[in-house]
Formats: structure tokens, sequence, C-alpha cells
């Protein structure tokens, strides 16, 4: 089904990913100073507190090149080239700028970046994620004539992730004419790009401004994992391979449910073998069928008489009229944890009164539970130390497929169940 040309690209294209991956580890691009401050996509506390930082002659860096640069190749490349009906402005003129500038009358809100001199006021409105507000670029634009601002000189500017236009609940009463649109992914971008470049004589300068070229990459899709998606993709729309890969797409749901029937067996085997006999059961711990409960998992649908999560339990110990059970469970992912049971098979919501003194002892045991308010388990839940995800596959999924592998992460995740099992009857 593979001719040699498909193998040989493909074969080319994870080369170049994992080259991609080791010189990202390598040169520890994940450290980045914004992202551990703040959340990537913050728009006043990161994005326009950093852009207003650049494009402020006065900040701590006193270097003027950057406003120049912002207004040569940003402002005047989009009033050029859009509809946007005004002057070019001078990159020589000197601006003062303010972040969340607050206008006379409250009514009109505060703009996230304002410059402005005696002639001209550039309000740029940012927009990473959030949504737009009513009427928001009339409101400034009314408030910049209210300033003593001629129309002409009133420049505004509408900043989101990808170039879009402001919608029209956002634009208000005026016209395509009297704004523009920039964007992160390209104008941003390649303004951070010459400014980086302005300053290579200060690397500590520098390094700063290209953390936040990749924290910008993240929020506009240019990341490593992004640019690689797009080759493959680049790669899959040629009609030849599109075919091919649809052929194997049909298996691909059978494959998936061998691997998942596959760990569940190398799973069970290898706890009887250390005489602990798990059953095959559902998310209330009654006996389920593995093969309908797999079958199920990938088949979508109606939920009627499904079994939504399910698993393997053992019977740990009996606390009077309780069971306690161990219950490995899959919800796409795998995680096992400690639950109650009464005589009648029935499993408990929430643990007893007089079996609290017991719940605390079990959180005692390990510092690695996961929601430790859920009364259903004890402790919470416990991932393993390579979790696997059959929703979204990760690395550690791939672990699985391959045999050897597999066995080796069965071992690592049954030995810690055994020893959290062992660990609750010492308890009693």
């Amino acid at each position: 089904m593979l001719n040699n040309n498909f193998k040989q690209k493909i074969s080319s294209l994870q080369d170049k990913e994992q080259a991609s991956l080791k010189n990202h580890n390598d040169t520890k691009q994940d450290f980045n100073i914004f992202t551990i401050l703040r959340k990537t996509g913050e728009e006043v506390g990161l994005h326009s507190r950093f852009l207003a930082e650049l494009l402020n002659r006065n900040a701590s860096h006193k270097i003027a090149d950057f406003q120049q640069l912002f207004i040569e190749t940003v402002l005047n490349n989009a009033i050029a080239t859009q509809e946007w009906n005004r002057e070019k402005l001078s990159p020589k003129d000197d601006y003062s700028c303010e972040i969340e500038y607050s206008f006379r009358n409250s009514d009109h809100g505060r703009a996230d970046i304002i410059l402005k001199n005696k002639n001209n006021v550039i309000v740029v409105e940012n927009k990473t994620y959030a949504f737009d507000q009513k009427g928001q670029l009339a409101k400034y634009y009314k408030a910049c004539q209210e300033l003593g601002y001629d129309d002409k000189n009133i420049y505004i500017v509408y900043l989101n992730r990808f170039g879009d236009d402001v919608s029209p609940y956002g634009q208000g009463n005026i016209s395509n004419e009297d704004y523009g649109v920039i964007s992160y992914k390209e104008d941003v971008f390649n303004f951070l790009k010459l400014c980086k470049a302005k300053v290579v004589d200060y690397p500590h300068i520098e390094q700063t401004i290209e953390q936040y070229i990749n924290t910008v990459a993240r929020i506009t899709g240019q990341t490593r994992n992004a640019k690689m998606k797009q080759e493959y993709v680049v790669f899959l729309a040629d009609e030849n391979n599109f075919k091919t890969v649809y052929k194997l797409s049909q298996n691909f749901e059978t494959i998936q449910k061998n691997i998942q029937n596959d760990m569940w067996d190398d799973l069970l085997a290898y706890l009887k073998e250390r005489n602990l006999a798990f059953t095959f059961c559902d998310n209330q711990l009654s006996t389920y069928s593995q093969e309908k409960a797999v079958k199920q998992y990938f088949s979508g649908g109606s939920t009627k008489n499904k079994a939504k999560t399910y698993g393997i339990c053992y019977k740990i110990v009996d606390k009077g009229d309780i069971e306690v059970y161990c219950y490995v469970e899959l919800n796409h992912r795998l995680y096992y944890s400690v639950t109650l049971v009464e005589k009648d098979g029935v499993r408990l919501p929430e643990y007893p009164t007089d079996l609290e003194g017991f719940k605390d002892k079990v959180i005692a045991l390990r510092k690695n539970w996961e929601g430790k308010n859920k009364k259903k388990n004890l402790g919470g839940i416990i991932y393993p130390q390579r979790p696997v995800n059959f929703k979204k596959p990760n690395a550690n999924f791939f672990d699985i497929i391959n045999e050897k592998s597999r066995k080796e992460w069965v071992a690592e995740t049954a030995d810690d169940v055994i020893q959290l099992i062992n660990d609750v009857k010492s308890i009693s």
C-alpha cells in the first residue's frame, strides 16, 4: 500500500521533526519569562504592557527606534494597503505613550495603548482572545475628538492575532476609512524582528524581545509544533498521498481497539501472576465485558446501556459491611483509586462518616493524589508515572503500542497499583 517515495518523505519529515525537537530542547526554548509570570493570552498585563514599553521612547530602554519602526513598518503599511483614509505618519515625530489610558468621559472606556502628540493621536485596541465591546472603536474616535484632535489626525488601530476585521458590533458608527487593522501574526511579529535587530549590542534587551517573539508565536500558531504540523498538511494535501492516508485511516479504529485490548490483557495477566485477580468492570464496579466496553468506547452514538467509563477492580479488604476496592479506570486517561462498595454490590457515592479516619489514613499514603475532594474515591485518583490518553494520544501513549515497551509500562504501572493495595492493607 505504501510506495517507497511516500515512506521516504514521511521518514524525512520525522527526522526533521526530531532534529527540530532536539534543537528546541538543547537551546532551552521552553524557558520564557513572559509565560512564567503571565498567561500567554493576557491582553493588558502582558501584551499591551510590553508593546507599550517598546513604543515609549522614554521607557527603560530609551531607544527611539522602536517607535519609529512601528509607525513606519506597521501603521504606514496599513494605511497604504487598506481602506484606512489617513495620511502616512512621519516616523521622526515624537509621541508620548501610555497604557490603559482613561479618557475624560468614562463612557468611552480606556484605551489599551495610546500614542499622542500635539498634532496626532494613535489609539490601539488590543484583542488577543476577548470579544469586541459594543461600539468600542467609535467610542475611541469620539473621545479623541473631545481631546481636540481633527478627524484627519485620529488614527484608530484594531490589533488582533490574525488581522481579522472588527465586528460591526465593535466598530460602531464609524466608517471603514476611519480605522486600520493590524495583526500579531504578521505586523507585530515582523516589527519585533526588526526591533531585535536594532539591539544586538544589548543582549539583555535582545533576549527579552526574542522571548516575547516566542510568546507571540504561541498565540498565532507559529511555534515549532505548528510549523511541523503545517509541513505534514502540505505533504498530505497531495492527492495521491491523501488517498494513501485515507486508506490507512479506515483501519485506525481497529488498531486503537487492539492497542487498548492488549493493554488490558497485559495488565490483567501481570496482576494475576502476582495473585491479584482483578475483574473487568463498569464504573459501578459491576462485572462487565472487556470486548463490549472497548468496542463502545470507539463507537460513539447513544450512551444508553453503555459503560461511560470502565476498568478493572480488586477487593482489598472488608471494613464491616463495606468492601474496599482498588479500581483502575479509563476515562480517556487511565488512573487508579481506592473506592468503597456495599455488600450488595452498590458502589458508594461517598464514604460513610464512620470511615472518616480510614479515609484520612488512605490520603496520608501518597502525596500524588489528584481530586482530593472526590468523596467517591478515598484520597482522589492517581495517574501512572507515564500517563496515557486514548482520546488525545500523547508521547506516553506510543509506549503501549510496541509489545516490549508496553510490557515495561504495564510492569511500572501495575507495581505502583500493587504498592497502593499493600499500603491500604497495612492500614487494617
